[in-house]
């Protein structure tokens, strides 16, 4: 069953764009064609995500657990009021994900699949994200504010420090963001800049947690992928 927050999220959706998409991916406003829907602010309508879905409608989660870091340096100054966990991993080392690395071609094992719209649940199920930009075009710095949510409490994700790669093709990226994206409030994050060289239809990940190792499942790490247009 949907929270208030996602079905919000969604009557906004159908509002904003005067209509939504079926399971096919065609759009229900009485245009037939098979291909996603472009819309002004960069968002791409298409068949709507279900990874996170039962096979009776109900909602899959993941509780998050220990945050497991190699370098305790890395914990936020502001640790006591992020509502997780942050300890030194006894275990091996781990290299840290590579956000700045382009990766629309990745392995699908590593990420699930790149979402249409603007809001959707992480790879793993422990978040919901939203977003919404500043005007997406070639050349210009693009903002984007960002919502996570805990899937299993509907809370904030607190200090996530949410970083973002990006990527048109396996071989052509943007530079991401020098720093992770400041909280300007409880689990919203403003990040950028990124800025786009080229038209079309790109990817952009966001990073929860990153400093988390990503081994043990309940690990607060998370990924979610978006496709953005850019005109």
């Amino acid at each position: 069953m949907r929270t208030p927050s996602r079905l919000l999220a969604a009557l906004g959706l159908a509002a904003l764009f005067g209509g939504g998409c079926d399971g096919s991916g065609k759009a229900t406003a009485g245009n037939t064609d098979a291909a996603p829907v472009e819309s002004p602010s960069g968002v791409v309508l298409g068949p709507l995500d279900h990874h996170c879905s039962h096979a009776d409608g109900g909602q899959r989660m993941q509780i998050i657990g220990l945050c497991q870091v190699d370098d305790l340096s890395s914990v936020p100054a502001s640790a006591l009021g992020c509502g997780v966990t942050f300890t030194a991993d006894a275990g091996t080392s781990h290299e840290p994900a590579d956000a700045g690395a382009p990766d629309a071609g990745a392995d699908t094992s590593e990420y699930g699949d790149t979402m249409y719209g603007s809001a959707g649940d992480d790879d793993d199920c422990k978040y919901y994200l939203s977003w919404v930009a500043t005007p997406i075009q070639q050349n210009t710095d693009t903002y984007f504010t960002v919502t996570a949510l805990r899937l299993a409490d509907g809370k904030p994700a607190n200090c996530a420090g949410i970083r973002a790669d990006v990527s048109l093709t396996l071989t052509h990226g943007a530079t991401p963001p020098r720093d992770e994206a400041p909280e300007i409030a409880p689990g919203v994050y403003k990040v950028g800049p990124i800025r786009f060289d080229a038209a079309g239809q790109w990817t952009v990940r966001f990073h929860l947690y990153e400093e988390c190792n990503d081994t043990a499942e309940d690990s607060p790490h998370g990924h979610a992928a978006f496709y953005v247009q850019v005109r």
